[in-house]
């Protein structure tokens, strides 16, 4: 009999214990799997570093895209450039040179503490924006609500010069995109005098009428040509003034397409355009004798051209001393100016 009562008492004792253990095993299974679950929470390792670096870069393209807020994007740059990689320094400087509708609304004299932590073509690049800065090639004019052009000719043309430059020096570098966008307004505008016929702009060097370029610029631009002979502006300018001569000043539809060719034809030459623009100034050398044929011998509307001839020759002697509305004060200030910058550069 006590047997009997030992026995049942443990058959007690190992029922109790399964229900226990089983109780414990539907409180860790998964309700829809049946799969045990365990109470350890599976974490990301993620390095903190990396996390700082994700953070930073939502913080960075955050400010990008608040509108008038360049010096925000500056503060941000003064504030981490010298602990960032070069990777990111150019992330930071590429976000900047595109930030806004104007590149010249960009006070970069707020960037002078961080140049020591900027790539060279970066640090050249805000030297010209100083000229920028002093005196604006382009400029918007409320009363036309349009750019302007904000600088005598021969001005316009020396700072064109000085960003085709340095587009040559530093071409695939972070401030090159910025650098190609203002040569070519600069450019083109020093040649087309921001003439626009649909809009109904008139050419800002225009003579006595609207559709005649004034006479006087020819000096000007003969001056540049001679003064920048491999340069591509400079190539661009002399075919300008054979045809110029040609046409005796008149816009017409010639000097309308050679207006509209520009913008593609500032952008740098590859290996097989540079075949064809070497063509191409053969034959412009071969029209501009031509002309000087023509004007010496007074044949084929001779007299109009001899006379812009005749301007030209007195305007390279004494153009730049006296003739302030087309660049009269450029001998001095531009070519010190041009100078100092290049002199910085290198």
């Amino acid at each position: 009999m006590k047997k009997k009562v030992v026995l049942l008492l443990m058959s007690i004792t190992c029922c109790a214990m399964l229900s226990a253990c089983g109780g414990n095993n539907e409180e860790n299974t998964d309700p829809l799997t049946g799969q045990e679950q365990t109470t350890e929470i599976a974490t990301e390792d993620v390095p903190m570093t990396e996390q700082a670096g994700t953070n930073m870069t939502d913080e960075f393209d955050s400010l990008l895209g608040q509108p008038n807020d360049a010096n925000g994007v500056i503060d941000y740059i003064n504030t981490n450039i010298a602990n960032a990689g070069d990777m990111d320094v150019d992330r930071y400087l590429t976000g900047l040179l595109g930030y806004g509708d104007n590149i010249r609304d960009i006070d970069f004299t707020r960037l002078e503490e961080s140049r020591q932590h900027m790539p060279e073509d970066m640090v050249a690049f805000m030297e010209l924006m100083k000229l920028e800065a002093e005196s604006p090639s382009m400029t918007m004019s409320d009363e036309e609500n349009r750019m302007t052009i904000g600088l005598t000719l021969s001005e316009m043309l020396e700072r064109a010069v000085l960003f085709e430059q340095h587009i040559e020096k530093y071409p695939n570098n972070v401030s090159t995109e910025a650098a190609s966008r203002l040569y070519e307004e600069i450019a083109t505008n020093a040649i087309t005098g921001g003439y626009d016929k649909t809009a109904g702009v008139p050419h800002y060097y225009q003579g006595e009428t609207e559709n005649v370029v004034d006479q006087e610029s020819l000096s000007y631009y003969q001056q540049f040509a001679e003064a920048n002979p491999d340069s591509r502006l400079g190539q661009l300018v002399q075919e300008y003034v054979t045809l110029l001569q040609e046409n005796q000043f008149q816009i017409n539809e010639e000097l309308e397409n050679f207006y509209r060719s520009l913008p593609q034809r500032l952008q740098p030459a590859t290996e097989e355009g540079q075949t064809e623009a070497t063509q191409d100034n053969s034959g412009m050398t071969q029209n501009g004798e031509t002309g000087t044929q023509g004007s010496s011998a007074g044949t084929q509307g001779g007299s109009t051209r001899t006379q812009g001839g005749t301007t030209g020759t007195q305007g390279g002697n004494n153009g730049a001393a006296n003739d302030s509305s087309l660049g009269g004060s450029v001998a001095g200030t531009v070519k010190d100016a041009v100078d100092n910058v290049m002199d910085s550069v290198r």
